[in-house]
């Protein structure tokens, strides 16, 4: 008897080990995907930012109204 409750919690283990591992795997690629969507946002985000401070300084526009 005791054989077959060692044989089953040894099968019972690996089925629950697979199970996180299966887990682990769609949640990390879930995170790698959410980080790529970031990765292009902020980087859309510097660009708008980059114009805005460019073009707010009251400076430069009126450089720019003299210039042109």
């Amino acid at each position: 008897m005791k054989k077959y409750f060692a044989i089953l919690m040894i099968i019972f283990l690996i089925l629950l080990t697979a199970l996180i591992k299966n887990s682990t795997k769609r949640i990390d690629d879930e995170i790698f995907s959410i980080k790529e969507n970031i990765r292009v946002f902020v980087k859309e985000y510097e660009g708008v930012k980059l114009e805005h401070d460019y073009l707010s300084s009251t400076e430069k526009l009126l450089n720019f109204q003299n210039l042109y």
